[in-house]
């Protein structure tokens, strides 16, 4: 058993040997004290140092009875012959062993024992077999911070052994079990069935926590890609990672007219403010509506859904005589303004101008009654068309001196879409004709948007109470410290509003159509915070907010909750702690503001102009550009195709793309060049209807390409060519057509401009950038005409160009920068000539 160890930080074994009561003749080893020489060449003396003394000779020992082993790198040394005894009065308490130079030692723990002979292990019978032998090392001298006294925490203890752990455990009851199952294994005699113990309630309340941890590490991972995400706010933040912007809905546009009657309370010129409401048609509801009502039928929306609610974008004074205005016929029956018209003569029933029309003015035009039969009710709802006036000129005829005039112009993108007939001969039931007036103007028109403003407007002048109960609110209401706002918007009537940055007011030469059309993807919240200080704005993002910007982000989740984010103080500003914001905001959005023609019929004022004479309030056109938050199914499938959109111009038809996407723009070919300096790309464009490249459209152009261009490129925006033609063709009539009948008709469909609304063969719009004109498809449309037995191909060729036997070809092939044209003016036959030869016929 001398090789049994054992680990003890009380050890008392000598001490029990040197007790009075122990053997006498018994010692052991109490330590050794290891001097070694300055040199290798030194001896090394080894004094081991007895427990007590033993007494002589019986205790004497010489070198075989000193066994040294151990080393590493260098064996055990061997010990000189004798060992020196230390007398000590017949007793000896010290043996002083010798080693002698040149043996060199490691660093390695060495074991030295005292054995009673050459070839045995066992001790002397005068020294204890527990106390015979000892570990020493000879560089004890060698620094060292460590402790020399043996450590006893450095034991080994025996660690407990592993709780059985169900990973797969997720909810409440699987990790309530696996914990009281843990407590009855440590805990003797506990009882897990006892609902009322404090333990369990303990282990209850910690299992519903490691639930809610368990879920929101699912959620990290599920959250954490594209393809798996549920949230919506995280599959728009993955898509805004690939610049892809998801539509979050828009809220639809109508425009509103209103007939005013003024009197003596509320005279001409009564304005109605911007966000002023208009409201769905509704039985029992009167035509205008008092502040009061309104802010009752706000309080009893449904929360989910809300009202619908319209508000104008912007103050329109009213006034009688814009409630029906007549156009003026020039003494002219039968008339109609025709399709594609841009400009008309009105009745100015301003009295002397006040309340006239002005530029920027919606104008209505719509059918008051049918042509055929004079009838009100007989009017067709689709001939109603609203422009926006570009430019407005007094006026008067010689005819009716008493008469004043107006004549009022729109923009060709409002151009009159359909035929307008003002007046007509209706045939009556008996006796002669009637001339009866089928169409009129109206003023009055605003445009309004949908959602409702919480709270009210201040020009409903409510109580402060009912405005306070009906505001919006956020939860939580203020900051707190160390922790990241994130509120929720609530006390609203729906999903927030989402309208264009600019209203009419901002773009005073905005078309009528363009004014009315919604751009999803540049519809922002309808919402505004502010403080003690200034307002803060909503914006898509905060990437390129500064770290002063009173900015904030509008998210929505799953179940249509609108969250708002603020900045980290790098990208815009973190509301302070405690802060309280105030809100206001419009609510109404998507699809469900798409209403139909005529669905609006009140308008909301307040309680004291309740008696304001407005005879009727109506959207003449349907409300339009409604929109639905884009689902996430579709945002999965689009965001990564993202990045796929070339967003600058390395090559040619990159040029040629970035300049299709500027509005008015048919067609584009760009032509690299080198200036001499730097190179140029010249881009060719063919407008819309054939219009000129003016200065003003190539700025626009310019500053539209600026994003797309390459540093170091210089673009230069030239007109397409045009390459005028010289036709002629010899057509033969049916015999019982009219020849001259047959011919204007042929002209017309060929021509430009067409007839009847119907551009022809030869309307800009048909040829482009390099596009060829084929004889076949000439001839063709010339058969196509009623009336037409043959046609025949004279001259088919460039104008002022010498032929080069086209007709054989068949085909006339510009260049890639040429566009054909053939304008069939007379005034102008260097921009195209047309020469029809008539035969046949009668």
């Amino acid at each position: 058993m001398t090789g049994a160890r054992y680990a003890c930080c009380d050890e008392r074994r000598r001490a029990a040997l040197a007790a009075p009561g122990a053997p006498a003749a018994v010692s052991g080893i109490d330590y050794l004290e290891v001097r070694q020489g300055a040199l290798v060449s030194d001896p090394t003396e080894i004094d081991i140092v007895l427990v007590k003394p033993l007494p002589l000779p019986a205790a004497a020992l010489n070198g075989s009875n000193i066994r040294i082993t151990g080393g590493v790198r260098f064996p055990a040394p061997t010990v000189a012959p004798l060992v020196q005894d230390i007398p000590g009065g017949g007793t000896v308490s010290t043996y002083r062993v010798t080693i002698p130079g040149g043996q060199p030692t490691d660093f390695s723990t060495y074991h030295l024992a005292i054995v009673s002979g050459p070839g045995s292990d066992a001790p002397p019978p005068f020294l204890d077999p527990r106390l015979s032998a000892v570990d020493f090392s000879f560089k004890v001298d060698c620094g060292s911070d460590a402790d020399c006294a043996p450590d006893c925490r450095s034991i080994p203890e025996t660690p407990p052994p592993e709780p059985v752990f169900d990973y797969r455990t997720r909810d409440w009851e699987g990790f309530r079990r696996l914990m009281l199952d843990r407590l009855s294994a440590l805990v003797p005699g506990f009882t897990s069935d006892d609902p009322v113990d404090l333990t369990t309630t303990i282990v209850e309340a910690l299992a519903y926590r490691a639930d809610q941890q368990s879920y929101r590490l699912d959620w990290v991972g599920t959250e954490s890609f594209l393809d798996t995400a549920r949230s919506r706010t995280s599959v728009a933040r993955h898509a805004r990672l690939v610049d892809y912007r998801p539509g979050e809905g828009a809220s639809a546009r109508a425009y509103v007219a209103f007939a005013f009657t003024s009197d003596g309370a509320f005279p001409d010129g009564f304005t109605l403010p911007a966000g002023t409401p208009v409201l769905p048609r509704s039985e029992g509801l009167p035509t205008v509506v008092s502040a009061t009502e309104y802010a009752t039928l706000l309080a009893a929306a449904a929360a989910p859904v809300g009202p619908v609610v319209f508000e104008t974008m912007a103050a329109r004074p009213l006034w009688r005589w814009q409630s029906s205005i007549a156009m003026h016929t020039w003494g002219d029956e039968e008339c109609a303004l025709a399709r594609g018209a841009t400009a008309v003569t009105l009745v100015d029933g301003s009295s002397g101008g006040k309340g006239g029309l002005a530029v920027g003015d919606l104008l209505l035009l719509a059918e008051a009654a049918a042509p055929d039969t004079g009838e009100a009710a007989d009017a067709d709802p689709a001939r109603r068309h609203v422009v926006r006036l570009t430019r407005v000129t007094p006026t008067t005829d010689v005819l009716a001196p008493g008469l004043a005039l107006v004549d009022v112009e729109w923009d060709a993108a409002d151009a009159l879409p359909f035929d307008l007939v003002v007046s007509a001969l209706v045939p009556g039931p008996a006796g002669p004709a009637r001339r009866v007036v089928c169409a009129a103007a109206q003023g009055n028109v605003v445009l309004a948007d949908h959602g409702a403003t919480l709270p009210p407007a201040p020009h409903l002048a409510l109580p402060p109470a009912t405005t306070a109960s009906l505001a919006p609110r956020l939860d939580p209401p203020a900051p707190e410290e160390g922790v990241a706002w994130r509120p929720r918007l609530t006390g609203g009537i729906g999903p927030l509003a989402r309208v264009g940055e600019h209203g009419p007011a901002d773009s005073p030469s905005l078309p009528a159509g363009r004014l009315a059309a919604v751009d999803p993807a540049a519809c922002l919240p309808a919402v505004t915070l502010h403080d003690a200080f200034a307002a803060w704005r909503v914006r898509p993002d905060l990437l390129a907010s500064g770290r002063f910007a009173r900015d904030f982000v509008v998210e929505s989740d799953g179940t249509g909750a609108q969250t708002l984010r603020f900045g980290d103080g790098v990208h815009a500003l973190s509301p302070a702690t405690g802060a309280t914001l105030g809100v206001s905001g419009r609510f109404g959005s998507g699809t469900i503001g798409n209403v139909g023609q005529g669905a609006l019929g009140h308008v909301v004022v307040a309680d004291t102009q309740r008696q304001v004479r407005i005879g009727s309030v109506t959207n003449p056109l349907a409300a339009a550009g409604g929109a639905e938050a884009e689902g996430i199914a579709a945002v999965r499938v689009a965001a990564p195709q993202a990045f796929r959109v070339q967003e600058r111009a390395v090559t040619a038809k990159d040029y040629e793309a970035a300049a299709l996407r500027y509005p008015g723009v048919a067609n584009a070919v760009a032509v690299p060049r080198w200036t001499g300096s730097w190179q140029t790309v010249e881009i060719h464009l063919d407008r819309q209807g054939g219009a000129a490249v003016d200065e003003a459209f190539r700025d626009g152009l310019l500053a539209h390409l600026e994003r797309y261009r390459l540093a170091g490129f210089d673009v230069a925006v030239r007109a397409a060519r045009a390459v005028p033609l010289d036709v002629e063709l010899s057509v033969c009539a049916a015999p019982d057509e009219i020849r001259g009948d047959v011919g204007r008709r042929v002209r017309a469909a060929l021509s430009p401009f067409g007839s009847a609304g119907t551009p022809g063969f030869f309307h800009p719009d048909r040829f482009t950038l390099g596009t060829p004109l084929y004889l076949s498809a000439l001839l063709a449309a010339v058969m196509a005409v009623p009336g037409v037995q043959s046609v025949t191909p004279v001259v088919f060729q460039r104008f002022g160009r010498a032929a080069q036997d086209e007709i054989a070809l068949g085909v006339i092939r510009p260049a890639a920068t040429e566009v054909v044209e053939l304008r069939d003016d007379p005034n102008l036959p260097e921009r195209g000539r047309l020469r029809i030869t008539m035969k046949g016929g009668r």
